[in-house]
């Protein structure tokens, strides 16, 4: 099947949802929910040869009722849609593996070349950790291999698809005299501490923006001093041009959120007019990259929303003018009850705006689409399975709270929260009865698809776990050997 085949079956999922509202049944209706919500895609998996609907099954009614209505949608779509098979799943949502991924893989640039993922953006890490997971399966209780950390709770933004934007919290905007920042002993106890208990990476990623911490620069000193795996996710309006060699020598990837690529976008999105400065400290940075030799990886970040497709191409450009190492493009991750509106049922209908801005990567630069995330309409396949992805990959608020991730900062926060690292150790936290029952109460006892955001950080991990997770290790050493012998540039998260 070549690109052409893929996209066309690709398309077939917007009309194959477009069609599901349309049928008309009362029992039908009752779960149409769980497939098309509000125009986003549900449920539905594209294979190379036909289209995989799943539908949980309703306890309440008999299996002779599931099947008739398994039959209706059958010969409705057959006879509006020319598709040769269709098969309606109503085993809780798991069983069989999207096969999207594969027919992603055949995305091409301009000169017919594939587009490569040099630091797997699009998967997970999980395969260069096999020791860890061996562990998982065992039952220990495991230390995380990453930590999603803030030092600053607030930022000087106000980005739309900013949790902390539409949540009204204190210290986001442009309003920092309410930002909070973590007292720096206890950021460099967490640091310590992290590493001593088998955390192999540490992003300052947290809530807020991290370079407004008034010791930002002894901190990443503090990192490298321990030989930390300490990387950033900023907004790249902060940047102290003396001292562009600390962050260089400090971290192993550097990374802009930027999702713009006109000064107009960039206001409507970020809503304050930095893009210029944002800009020249990508090239200051990049410039000075070059002259240490340094192997920190730079890069942009775009969020897609509905304000922001047409500038994917351009931002692919200016990426390419400043000098950065990569663009990544993502989905927005939306809450779980579509306060952002994210477009997810839409991401489908700009594939050749993805392949056009892919087509701007050469041996330098490269713009990675995160098609998988892109076009799984934020539906996680593995529902059933529940999220054990957070024993992996933790989150740590810029006040010091921890959580399973940062979905749970502001949401049913005293149900996940698990101890603040400013009042207690993190090594003390990780070691304490709370931690073990919180992680257990998030594998069992939330919805992945009605409590948590879509596109989230761990949903890698967890198709991964849930799909491969009970094979042995040397199985899965031996079936995903080629996979693994190709080491990306990062091999903890970016």
């Amino acid at each position: 099947m070549n690109f052409i085949d893929s996209y066309a079956i690709m398309i077939s999922e917007i009309q194959l949802a477009k069609e599901l509202l349309t049928i008309q049944d009362p029992y039908y209706s009752s779960i149409n929910k769980n497939i098309v919500d509000t125009g986003r895609v549900r449920g539905i998996n594209i294979y190379r040869d036909h289209v995989n609907i799943l539908i949980e099954n309703d306890k309440e009614n008999s299996n002779e009722r599931t099947l008739n209505v398994k039959n209706k949608i059958e010969s409705h779509l057959k006879k509006k849609l020319n598709i040769s098979e269709i098969t309606i799943d109503t085993t809780n949502f798991t069983g069989q593996r999207s096969e999207v991924s594969s027919l992603l893989k055949m995305s091409q640039a301009d000169e017919g070349k594939k587009v490569s993922d040099k630091w797997n953006m699009d998967g997970h890490k999980l395969f260069w950790h096999l020791d860890r997971v061996e562990a998982w399966q065992r039952g220990e209780r495991v230390a995380p291999l990453h930590i999603d950390m803030g030092i600053s709770n607030g930022c000087n933004m106000g980005c739309t698809f900013c949790y902390g934007v539409i949540q009204n919290r204190a210290g986001f905007g442009t309003n920092q005299k309410k930002i909070y920042h973590m007292p720096t002993e206890a950021v460099k106890r967490t640091f310590k501490d992290a590493k001593e208990i088998g955390v192999r990476s540490i992003a300052l990623i947290g809530e807020g923006e991290n370079t407004l911490h008034p010791d930002f620069y002894e901190i990443l000193d503090y990192g490298k001093k321990i030989d930390l795996d300490l990387s950033l996710a900023t907004n790249g309006i902060k940047l102290d041009h003396s001292k562009l060699d600390v962050v260089l020598n400090s971290l192993k990837w550097f990374r802009i959120n930027i999702s713009a690529g006109t000064e107009e976008t960039f206001m409507k999105i970020h809503r304050v007019p930095q893009m210029q400065r944002v800009l020249k400290n990508a090239a200051a940075l990049s410039k000075r990259k070059k002259e240490l030799n340094s192997k920190c990886t730079i890069g942009f970040q775009m969020v897609v929303t509905k304000d922001n497709m047409k500038d994917i191409v351009p931002l692919a450009k200016l990426g390419k003018e400043c000098g950065v190492d990569y663009l990544v493009v993502k989905p927005c991750s939306d809450t779980y009850d579509n306060r952002l509106n994210a477009p997810h049922g839409e991401y489908i209908e700009i594939l050749d705006t993805f392949k056009e801005a892919e087509a701007y990567s050469n041996q330098d630069y490269t713009v990675s689409i995160k098609w998988k995330k892109a076009l799984n309409g934020g539906w996680k396949d593995y529902g059933s399975f529940g999220c054990h992805g957070t024993q992996f990959i933790l989150g740590l608020s810029g006040t010091g709270n921890l959580f399973p991730c940062g979905h749970w900062f502001n949401e049913r926060k005293d149900e996940f929260l698990m101890g603040n690292v400013v009042e207690k150790s993190f090594k003390e936290i990780w070691q304490s009865e709370r931690y073990w029952e919180v992680q257990e109460k998030i594998r069992k006892h939330v919805n992945v698809n009605n409590d948590c955001e879509s596109n989230c950080r761990q949903h890698y991990v967890n198709r991964f776990l849930a799909f491969d997770g009970k094979k042995s290790i040397s199985s899965l050493q031996e079936d995903y050997k080629d996979h693994i012998s190709k080491k990306p540039g990062h091999i903890n998260f970016i």
